[in-house]
């Protein structure tokens, strides 16, 4: 419902039938970008609330979590620094007042969207109407409802004087092919791009980006199947998002009383939409890698990525090996001062569920770490927190990325068991608690003393490098290992191995004994409070019974 905005080709010839279809997914895009870019700017004030005199407990219920998309690329943890790194680059004053003027812009698009689809409605049964016939082009429908001058607007510098962006005229050899306009087109400069890119400072890659987000995050579905193994499942519901949207739409008063277009165009195109979407996404992240890499200056270790160490599938999912991006997330948390706070939802001996928090934060005088070692426990220093401290402390005024942690007595599948009996309602603890628990109080002493550096690198050593199996049935730890021995040295490739080999040991992998990494997000810590409050969940995800 919202390709014919955000991963078109703008010269693709259009049916007079099919202006219906094309008007209402032209609506239900303008909305969505709109909604999006409206988290992002209220992120932004919430972020600059007086921190001293504001706790979290007034911040709304959901904010940036809204972007935790289901992609299938594991990779969630990526997009939260991601995430994390647009607020920032959003707050300053100049970008803030481009992100206003866009939001504006968009309300007045999607109104023009909804009196083109009104009027579309309305000569339907009727002869050809000349100004709707003269729309035979996507591109046509854009200018009709000012989208190309948006795109005119906001494809360069955010902080560029109006009027003087271009978009790029690219080709999306990933996703979508954008053919290039016939000779005697006046409009080759909105030939808009569909090759997912990364850039901060382009705020219609942005919207695109977080709008697709968005509409990946929204119904999220679970499903805990009771194996064996047991499996958490995640799958997105578009049919369910596509409703939702066409219920704030109508509650806006922006859609059509009488519809000939429908907002679902069947199951198979349904899951073409939602492969196209997690894919564009899916690059996207992976171009941020690319580019973060670069950043860092690792100009060797760049040329791996794009040897094996990026990975797509057959339905163009690309993802990048998960130590690696542990490894380039870690030296940026500490480069960029990110704040962290790990979420354990730990299962005591006894039955009992239990949330415990951790805020991790970057040493100040610790040097530079290295980027492949193990880790040093000086590198991040490690605050146990309170659920008061998490409402009432100034540092929860500002998005953190979310570690969601499981964690328990056995591995994972144990852990799973108890959140699915938990969830069925047949948790039955063999020994209720009256008062403290023992076990947590000693466990949490033993979270005092830990190394987080080095716990990343065991956990995402352990993890599975890709979500998918490599062409050739290629092993995915050789291949890893061997591209990080040509990047980054031999003695980075051992670290490597040794991370792996000694994850249960350290607590980790599939022990669960310390903790594992379930997924991440960034949100304000308020809010991550409020949804894991009381018995364990999927962290962002509907379960499905």
């Amino acid at each position: 419902m919202v390709i014919a905005l955000l991963l078109s080709d703008a010269n693709k010839p259009l049916r007079y039938a099919d202006l219906s279809r094309v008007g209402l997914q032209c609506l239900y895009a303008a909305h969505s970008m709109w909604k999006a870019l409206s988290i992002l700017q209220s992120a932004i004030l919430c972020r600059e609330l007086e921190t001293l005199s504001t706790t979290s407990s007034t911040l709304p219920s959901r904010l940036l979590s809204a972007f935790d998309a289901h992609v299938g690329d594991c990779s969630c943890q990526t997009r939260a620094q991601m995430l994390w790194e647009l607020v920032q680059f959003y707050g300053i004053p100049e970008k803030q007042d481009t992100l206003d003027r866009a939001i504006i812009m968009l309300q007045e698009l999607r109104i023009q969207a909804a009196l083109l689809l009104q009027e579309i409605e309305q000569s339907h049964g009727k002869p050809r109407i000349p100004t709707l016939d003269a729309l035979r082009t996507h591109l046509s429908v854009w200018q009709r409802i000012g989208f190309t001058r948006f795109l005119n607007l906001f494809s360069g510098p955010s902080d560029s004087p109006p009027g003087t962006g271009v978009p790029q005229a690219t080709v999306a050899g990933d996703v979508l092919v954008s053919p290039t306009p016939p000779p005697d087109s006046s409009h080759k400069r909105y030939q808009i791009t569909v090759a997912p890119e990364w850039d901060t400072d382009n705020l219609f890659l942005v919207a695109r980006f977080l709008t697709l987000c968005l509409l990946l995050s929204e119904c999220k579905i679970a499903k805990i199947n009771s194996g064996p193994p047991i499996r958490v499942i995640v799958r997105v519901d578009l049919q369910l998002m596509y409703a939702s949207i066409g219920r704030e739409l109508e509650a806006l008063g922006l859609l059509p009383a009488q519809r000939n277009a429908k907002p679902c165009d069947g199951k198979v195109k349904l899951n073409k939409q939602c492969d196209a979407m997690q894919g564009y996404v899916s690059i996207v992240t992976t171009d941020w890698v690319k580019k973060a890499v670069l950043r860092l200056g690792l100009l060797d270790f760049h040329q791996s990525l794009s040897e094996g160490l990026i990975v797509a599938n057959s339905r163009r999912i690309s993802c990048v090996a998960t130590y690696v991006s542990a490894l380039l997330l870690r030296a940026l948390w500490f480069t960029s001062n990110t704040p962290l706070l790990v979420a354990i939802q730990r299962f005591c001996s006894h039955g009992e569920f239990h949330n415990i928090y951790c805020r991790i934060t970057r040493n100040p005088t610790s040097p530079a770490p290295s980027f492949c070692e193990m880790g040093e426990p000086n590198w991040f220093d490690v605050t146990l927190v309170s659920d008061e401290d998490i409402i009432a402390s100034p540092w929860a005024i500002m998005p953190h990325v979310i570690m969601i942690c499981m964690s328990g007595e056995g591995t994972i599948d144990d852990f799973r068991r108890l959140l699915l009996d938990s969830n069925q309602g047949n948790s039955r603890p063999s020994q209720p608690h009256s008062g403290t628990c023992r076990e947590i109080v000693d466990y949490i002493n033993k979270l005092k003393e830990l190394n987080f550096a080095r716990f990343m690198a065991h956990c995402s050593a352990h993890h599975d490098q890709f979500p998918f199996t490599l062409p050739d049935d290629e092993d995915g730890f050789e291949t890893v290992s061997d591209l990080i021995q040509k990047g980054l040295g031999k003695r980075a490739s051992d670290i490597f191995k040794e991370a792996r080999d000694g994850a249960d040991a350290f607590g980790t992998g599939r022990s669960m004994n310390r903790f594992t990494i379930e997924h991440l997000v960034v949100e304000f810590p308020g809010m991550t409070l409020k949804e894991l409050q009381g018995k364990p969940i999927v962290y962002g995800c509907k379960l499905e019974s």
